[in-house]
């Protein structure tokens, strides 16, 4: 067994020792934790409020042609502009305008009716209609449409009397008043106004 022993002439040997961190480093690397930590939560935030207003704009686009639909197949049965549609968690508020179309049509000497297409849809009668729904002031929206809120806008051309659905005439004509508000459309259609609304 061998002993080291300690000359009087040479310094004693230490074990090596690493340096730790200094004080400017423990703050520094505090620092660009912060940093990183702040940019990561102001993604993750963005992210999330982006896909809210995706959402919100999703639900808008849905509701609008619910609404549009609605319109064509009983207009009558529309909800009150007054007050909001629920929708999940959010309120929307809508709106719907309706005019008359024109039609420029080159006419190649036939003789046919360009009145028709096909003898069927007369474009007399064609009506552009525009639904607008957005996020309503009781949920983060406004009172008016504005474009900075989520919103959809749908536009649709509709023959006021071409039923999308082949039940929608009969449910028409059994409703008490359903005669004569065929008749009133009917009467709309041959002024010129098609029941336009804003």
């Amino acid at each position: 067994m061998t002993c080291a022993r300690h000359h009087p002439g040479r310094p004693a040997l230490r074990a090596a020792s690493r340096p730790g961190v200094s004080f400017l480093e423990a703050i520094l690397g505090v620092v660009l934790l912060g940093l990183v930590t702040a940019s990561l939560a102001g993604a993750v935030s963005f992210m999330h409020k982006s896909e809210a207003r995706l959402t919100r704009k999703l639900a808008a686009s849905e509701l609008a042609n619910r609404l549009i639909l609605q319109f064509i197949d009983d207009r009558e049965s529309l909800p009150s502009r007054a007050l909001p549609i629920e929708y999940g968690p959010d309120l929307y508020r809508w709106s719907l305008e309706e005019q008359p179309v024109e039609f420029q049509m080159e006419t190649q000497g036939t003789g046919a009716d360009t009145g028709g297409v096909g003898g069927g849809v007369s474009l007399d009668r064609v009506r552009y209609v525009v639904v607008r729904v957005w996020l309503a002031y009781e949920s983060g929206g406004s009172q008016t449409f504005s474009a900075d809120v989520p919103h959809a806008t749908l536009t649709r051309l509709v023959d006021p009397l071409a039923f999308s659905n082949p039940d929608s005439l009969q449910t028409l004509l059994e409703q008490p008043d359903g005669i004569e508000r065929l008749m009133q459309l009917l009467m709309q259609l041959e002024d010129g106004t098609g029941g336009a609304t804003q």
